[in-house]
């Protein structure tokens, strides 16, 4: 590491700096597969194809974003001194300023520099936050310094849907607060009677005290839906910036972009050592077929379809290069042809066409067909108008739980109650769990979503994946509308056993164990075999 860093422990608590091919090995998530999994029976293959929720492919754009943001955060502590005396010097010069009431004012800085801001604008559906929230990964969030100082490395926050400076002060003590084990803050300055000034000031006071490495204001979109507020709160997040020397970094769709053109204070935002722009991919761009080549390679059909340029163009056709529809697509398709195979007795063969990916486009990705016409027409404006992509997936996740040609005809139960036996409840709740361990929730989040979901739906098995997933979906949006946030405290037995569905060979294995019986013999016997917990 430079020697400029050397000594300041803020920086010293981060871990070393990555080159970017190694950015992109850390931000990869790529799920396992062995070619002899194509041999497996239909509904085996059909959990396999659900392996690719968890498919995540970095890139250039991914990795020159990830160096960024760690020289965001290395440049901001390097304007901070961590010695125990500045830190004490800085709490002093806020608080003199509070008392004085031009906090929020411009004046002469507390830090001996100024931070960086960035800016991240994209498409729905191109990886801005999944990307962020990998990149964030890597830090520790809290670290706990020896003479007691909690120094907080990052801190999230998401722009209220009306863009209410209340809200977002009011959700930036909820998160401290979390991290801390506590409601201190809240309590303090966050009440109903505290004003929108006082709020503000005391979010400065805070991000001072805690060290705060970057500031993340997602779903920037939203800024400035309520009234005048947009250049009341640019005004506060440029005095955090500057005066105290905390970095911020604004994530949102297109439509932000116009915000950050508009005015001169938040274009200057937008320049930033982790700025970027993340459009969809064009045909002709080299990242647009590396990506679909990595993805092609997670094929589980009976016998391997080669990769041609018609096939690309076709992805590219039906999704427009946004790699979100590109990966449902991919996984619509497959099922859609082992299904079709299902339904025919094994004489359909399970060979990916145009005319299928075509055919499963326009009947899956149908609720995204406006979004998909814009960017075809190359019209910003109307491109911009799409703001949120989650509405579109829920409704992905519905089209795929109905059956497609043939196999809508097949009985419910034809298929026997081996597909939904013991054994493949406990691997359908660990993909459903697994996937929401890569979306970064804590247990007793995951316990609780997967609670809501089978209490609506029944336990998880190969009939109801995809509306469970969807359901999963409706949750997590729920929560982040009343404001659920993670929590930090260990879980209890309860919220463990919450997570458990019937069969769950998790609590199988549990029960056996209470009572003093053999564990293994006590799987085996529920019908799932010790392989069936892998």
């Amino acid at each position: 590491m430079t020697d400029d860093y050397a000594g300041n422990r803020y920086i010293d608590a981060l871990p070393r700096p990555l080159s970017l091919h190694d950015w992109v090995l850390a931000l990869n998530s790529l799920p396992s597969r062995d070619e002899d999994e194509r041999a497996l029976p239909h509904e085996d293959r059909y959990l396999k194809i659900l392996r690719l929720t968890r498919f995540f492919r970095a890139g250039a754009r991914q990795a020159e974003f990830a160096r960024g943001v760690d020289a965001v955060l290395r440049e901001g502590y390097f304007g901070r001194d961590g010695s125990n005396r500045s830190h004490e010097a800085r709490q002093h010069d806020v608080a003199t300023a509070l008392e004085a009431g031009d906090l929020l004012s411009p004046g002469s800085p507390v830090v001996i520099r100024k931070a960086d801001s960035s800016c991240l604008i994209g498409l729905p559906g191109m990886g801005k936050t999944l990307t962020l929230d990998r990149v964030l990964g890597r830090y520790p969030q809290v670290v706990r310094h020896d003479d007691g100082e909690v120094q907080i490395v990052w801190l999230k926050l998401a722009c209220p849907p009306r863009g209410s400076i209340r809200a977002l002060c009011a959700d930036f003590f909820m998160e401290v607060d979390g991290l801390l084990g506590q409601t201190t803050y809240k309590t303090l300055f966050g009440g109903e009677n505290a004003s929108e000034e006082s709020m503000m000031s005391h979010m400065v006071v805070v991000a001072n005290r805690h060290s705060i490495g970057l500031l993340v204001v997602d779903e920037i979109q939203h800024l400035g839906k309520a009234g005048d507020e947009e250049h009341l709160l640019m005004t506060f997040l440029t005095t955090l910036i500057n005066k105290i020397g905390v970095p911020v970094l604004f994530v949102g769709t297109m439509s932000a972009a116009e915000r950050f053109e508009r005015t001169g204070r938040m274009g200057r935002r937008a320049i930033g050592l982790a700025s970027a722009e993340w459009p969809r991919f064009e045909r002709t761009d080299g990242q647009w077929r590396k990506f679909v080549r990595e993805l092609w390679g997670y094929q589980w059909t009976g016998v391997p379809t080669p990769l041609d340029d018609a096939l690309i163009d076709a992805l590219h056709d039906e999704t427009q290069g946004v790699v979100d529809l590109v990966v449902k697509l991919w996984i619509a398709v497959q099922v859609r042809v082992i299904d079709d195979n299902k339904a025919s007795g094994g004489d359909e063969p399970e060979i990916i066409t145009e005319k299928v990916i075509r055919e499963v486009a326009a009947k899956h990705l149908a609720p995204m067909r406006k979004l998909l016409e814009a960017l075809k027409g190359g019209k910003p404006g109307e491109i911009a108008k799409f703001e949120d992509i989650v509405p579109m997936q829920r409704a992905f996740w519905k089209s795929l739980r109905e059956a497609d040609g043939p196999l809508a005809g097949i009985d419910a139960d034809a298929d026997g109650p081996g597909r939904s036996g013991p054994a493949h409840v406990g691997q359908n709740a660990a993909i459903v769990r697994e996937n929401l361990e890569w979306r970064k929730l804590d247990e007793a989040t995951i316990a609780d979503v997967m609670r809501q979901a089978s209490e609506a739906l029944g336990p998880p098995d190969n009939r109801n994946m995809p509306a469970y997933f969807a359901k999963v979906d409706d949750i997590l949006t729920g929560m982040q509308a009343v404001g659920t946030k993670k929590r930090s405290r260990p879980l209890t037995p309860d919220e463990v056993a919450a997570t458990y569905v019937d069969g769950d060979l998790r609590q199988v294995a549990a029960r056996a164990h209470a009572a003093g019986e053999n564990v293994p013999g006590a799987i085996s016997d529920a019908g799932g075999g010790i392989a069936a917990a892998a």
